[in-house]
């Protein structure tokens, strides 16, 4: 299969993407050299070959929950450059 350059100009049209003509050249050879690419993936025989949905099967691992004692809420606060009794205060940034 093969991509001209009208066929380019179009896409970038449609994007509203500006490309210079060295781009559209240098563009139109990738997507024509991909679509090659594709064309010979397509001939590879796959029958009776399975598919693979995942092809990784790794798992996550998980540790169990350990409740511990939380910091002092001084401790968390003492850095805080603005704080409000036990909260961090913030700059509103929603009106």
């Amino acid at each position: 299969m093969f991509i001209d350059k009208d066929t380019v100009e179009q896409m970038a049209d449609i994007a509203h993407m500006h490309i210079s003509k060295e781009e559209t050249n240098e563009i139109t050879k990738e997507l024509s050299f991909l679509l090659e690419c594709f064309d010979k993936l397509n001939q590879i025989d796959t029958e009776g070959v399975k598919a693979t949905v995942h092809p990784i099967i790794d798992k996550n691992v998980f540790r169990e929950d350990v409740v511990q004692e939380s910091l002092p809420i001084e401790e968390v606060l003492k850095n805080a450059p603005d704080k409000d009794n036990r909260f961090f205060r913030v700059p509103k940034i929603i009106e």
